[in-house]
């Protein structure tokens, strides 16, 4: 993962780092130095950008590390707190690409 050039703005250098990369929330607070809480906000803003460009942001869904369960219908970008199924919390974190 490389670091963007300063002059784009953040959603700029997250769509780049999409472009060429399937991450994790963490992988993009790290790489634009900003809390995750705000990569998440950024995210929904982003799906709508690159649909106008013809483009999709792919998502491989939060999973259940337990049970199995597969979180595919989730809309939200945050992290699930517990398996609706087995009532654990050990969550496989969601990946993002954009196609």
């Amino acid at each position: 993962m490389e670091t963007s050039d300063s002059r784009q703005t953040i959603r700029q250098q997250i769509i780049d780092l999409l472009g060429s990369d399937t991450l994790t929330v963490r992988d993009l607070s790290q790489a634009v130095s900003i809390p995750e809480k705000e990569v998440m906000e950024h995210l929904g803003h982003i799906e709508r950008s690159v649909r106008n460009q013809g483009k999709k942001l792919m998502k491989t869904p939060y999973k259940c590390l337990l049970c199995g369960f597969v979180f595919d219908n989730r809309i939200r970008f945050s992290k699930p707190g517990r398996c609706p199924s087995c009532k654990k919390s050990h969550i496989q974190t969601a990946r993002y690409h954009i196609e």
